[in-house]
């Protein structure tokens, strides 16, 4: 592994979408869940697929093909939903996660911030296969795009909440 970049860099969590060999890195991700049914109020952003109930918080779940402008993808039962660490937890929607592998597996390489929208791919990562790109949770969203998402996380959760069943 290059010491030079992200050096403090421990595991990465590797998936596909669009045909991309992508990944996020392991501290960044709160879990994986499966595909799920999601609740798809008709003000939604575009960039969201839906509201996911995760444990009585509701989580928006995004696009990531869109987000990324990639073609949109199709998403099937082997799909996941990787829920970012907060706040809000966000969650994205990708085909298929493949493994959860330690960055020393990788010849980690930069990219130049102008090669990817708001410099989202922080760097390429190297292993004898196809190279992977490593994304930046942080650099995903515009603050401006953050700022409405947050809105409409906290509208969701105050429509969850005033619709939930009170505790036995």
């Amino acid at each position: 592994m290059n010491g030079s970049v992200h050096s403090d860099l421990h595991g990465l969590i590797v998936f596909r979408l669009g045909g991309l060999d992508l990944a996020l890195p392991v501290e960044a991700v709160r879990e994986v869940v499966p595909v799920a049914r999601l609740a798809r109020p008709l003000e939604m952003p575009k960039a969201v697929e839906g509201i996911l109930d995760l444990a009585g918080s509701a989580v928006l779940v995004l696009r990531l093909d869109r987000l990324l402008g990639l073609d949109d993808c199709r998403y099937c039962v082997d799909s996941s939903i990787l829920i970012l660490r907060g706040p809000p937890p966000l969650g994205l929607l990708v085909e298929h996660v493949e493994a959860v592998r330690p960055a020393a597996d990788f010849q980690i390489l930069p990219v130049a911030a102008e090669a990817s929208f708001n410099g989202c791919v922080t760097a390429q990562l190297a292993s004898g296969r196809a190279p992977l790109h490593l994304l930046s949770p942080a650099r995903l969203l515009l603050e401006e795009e953050r700022a409405r998402l947050a809105d409409f996380a906290a509208r969701a959760q105050a429509r969850r909440s005033a619709t939930a069943e009170p505790a036995p």
